[in-house]
């Protein structure tokens, strides 16, 4: 569950939303896809539970809701 709550970490952070363009932070990690993840999961592997949780659950649903509103306009346009 770490591994999968750092990369979608990874994912918001860098191609969804482009913190490091927006804050002029472009150096690495924060540019980083592959880096930022194994930051992000080392820390979240030294945090309590809760935390890595409260990651989860923020940052997946950040992730999975994109796709799933691109494959539901994909699907409507298919069907209307």
């Amino acid at each position: 569950m770490i591994i999968i709550a750092a990369i979608c970490f990874s994912l918001f952070f860098i191609e969804i939303h482009r913190y490091p363009e927006r804050w002029k932070i472009n150096f690495k990690p924060f540019n980083c896809g592959s880096c930022l993840a194994a930051w992000t999961a080392l820390a979240l592997y030294l945090s309590p539970k809760i935390v890595t949780d409260i990651f989860l659950v923020m940052f997946v649903s950040g992730v999975i809701a994109p796709i799933a509103r691109n494959a539901m306009n994909w699907l409507w346009k298919k069907l209307y």
